[in-house]
């Protein structure tokens, strides 16, 4: 006499060898649901609507078979599994909608399971078996299928992240890159478009530089054309020519880094440069302009600096030798003393001379802008309250934080 047990058995084997005489007719539904089911399938391209009628019908076809044989699936069973799962990371979709797709197949499967146990009348334990088994197989099929995408996930990831890095590292080399061609790391680039260059470095983050770089990289709005982490810098290369416009996505990016993250990143902006071949000088542009990035002022574009902190940028080595020892009474003054004169100045700068709005800025009372205004003139011997005194100071700081 059989036992429970056999009995459930054999009910699973004659649901699974019912569902194996009619598995291309439930992996179409099964794909069917899931494209009704899903916005990221919903829209989809003919192509990827036809791999995924493909992989439900194979599925449904494995888990058939296995009922039918009374067998438990292996790993050898599922390959078709894994070439699909590489296929979806290469088809762009996301490993949650990937994984979605599964889950409703699942109860899309469980439907049909249902639906030949109630024709073929199986008791209520063989029932409960059937279940067990179902979903034990569609366990064991998603689970092979995320570690198949995440495994194809990171080494396309790997291997895109060298070869952009080994761009970018030609591109600021000056190496030729041929023109002809869009290059297969920056595929949305022109080699002969307009292009902007972007430098990022973390000013402030508790985590490992490489790590905050990476989450500062993931936090742009816009997928950069090609990106890359280099010598604990983040370089970012996009296609376009207005540097206003890609300044607000970076403060937004930024903003975002320090909220989720509390990663402080500042960020240098080249001005517009014609292709591959101007990247080098392009640069060149964004790294100086980083140089010029302060708590107040996190991102700078080249175009946005001063003309006298262009005129400064172009001075030769003598010129800046000159300009620093006009600054040796500055910087004789103690560490307290030249941080109050340095900031009085920068304020008193940026204010047109107004003490008012210079003290409103510094949190200071009028008074005490004039006492450090008289000491800076009488210690250092150039005085901020008049035009030159004021330049000679601001050339002598500038050239000073270049050095």
């Amino acid at each position: 006499m059989d036992t429970a047990s056999d009995g459930s058995a054999r009910a699973i084997r004659r649901v699974g060898e019912a569902l194996a005489g009619r598995y291309a007719e439930i992996g179409q539904a099964v794909a069917a649901r899931i494209v009704d089911e899903i916005p990221g399938y919903r829209d989809a391209a003919p192509e990827l609507i036809k791999d995924l009628r493909a992989g439900a019908t194979a599925t449904t076809e494995v888990l058939a078979r296995t009922f039918a044989q009374g067998s438990t699936l292996r790993r050898e069973d599922l390959g078709f599994v894994r070439d699909l799962a590489a296929r979806r990371v290469h088809q762009g979709v996301s490993l949650e909608v990937f994984i979605h797709a599964y889950r409703v197949a699942l109860l899309a499967y469980w439907d049909a399971c249902a639906d030949e146990a109630s024709r073929l009348g199986i008791s209520r334990e063989a029932g409960f078996a059937l279940a067990r088994s179902a979903i034990d197989g569609i366990d064991t099929i998603t689970t092979q299928a995320a570690e198949a995408y995440l495994r194809e996930e990171t080494r396309l990831r790997t291997q895109s992240g060298r070869a952009a890095r080994d761009l970018v590292e030609r591109l600021i080399d000056g190496q030729p890159i041929d023109p002809g061609r869009r290059h297969p790391a920056a595929p949305g680039l022109d080699p002969t478009g307009q292009l902007l260059t972007v430098v990022g470095r973390v000013e402030q983050t508790t985590l490992p530089i490489g790590d905050a770089l990476q989450l500062a990289r993931d936090a742009l709005e816009q997928s950069p054309s090609l990106a890359t982490i280099r010598h604990g810098e983040l370089v970012v290369i996009f296609a376009g020519t207005s540097p206003r416009a890609r300044i607000a996505s970076l403060r937004a990016a930024r903003q975002r880094t320090i909220e989720e993250h509390n990663i402080d990143v500042r960020y240098g902006v080249s001005v517009p440069s014609g292709g591959f071949a101007s990247v080098q000088q392009a640069y060149r542009e964004a790294a100086l302009a980083l140089s010029y990035t302060s708590p107040g002022r996190p991102i700078v574009a080249l175009d946005e600096l001063s003309a006298l902190e262009c005129a400064l940028i172009g001075a030769t080595a003598a010129t800046k030798a000159i300009i620093a020892s006009k600054g040796s009474n500055l910087r004789a003054l103690s560490d307290d003393d030249l941080a109050a004169a340095v900031e009085t100045i920068r304020a008193f700068a940026t204010a047109d001379l107004n003490v008012a709005k210079s003290a409103e800025q510094m949190h200071v009372h009028a008074n005490t802008v004039r006492y450090r205004l008289q000491q800076i003139a009488t210690k250092t011997g150039h005085d901020p309250r008049t035009f030159a005194g004021l330049v000679d100071l601001i050339c002598i700081l500038e050239t000073a934080d270049r050095r």
